[in-house]
């Protein structure tokens, strides 16, 4: 197993959705600091001229609730790094970075107290 840190100069990334990250049984899964884990689905266009866009996966763990960027923000990674995995017959990579920022002005919220409802 390999990790390996990636460049901002990979070309653009854009969120189409944050989901949470859950096991077979639907347990949210977690880190091994015990961190709630999520997964950026996202666009990423290559810097190549002409070469075809496709849509990654990309964890983070947070606490506080999963990240809150609008659909089809462009986005930059902190620590944004591949890791290298084999398990038997069956080999891939998967992408996670420390921290997502929004790109442009837009800003990542946290999920919001509910109405009626006091924050503890």
């Amino acid at each position: 197993m390999q990790r390996m840190k990636l460049s901002d100069h990979n070309g653009t990334f854009q969120v189409i959705s944050v989901t949470p990250r859950v096991d077979r049984e639907g347990v949210h899964r977690s880190d091994r600091e015990g961190r709630p884990t999520y997964e950026l689905e996202c666009l990423h266009r290559p810097p190549e001229e002409g070469a075809a866009a496709e849509v990654v996966k990309i964890k983070i763990s947070q606490e506080g609730g999963p990240p809150s960027i609008p659909p089809m923000t462009e986005v930059r990674f902190k620590d944004f790094e591949a890791f290298f995995w084999q398990m038997n017959d069956r080999a891939g990579v998967s992408l996670s970075c420390a921290a997502v920022e929004p790109l442009g002005g837009a800003k990542v919220q946290s999920p919001e107290t509910p109405k009626g409802r006091e924050a503890s």
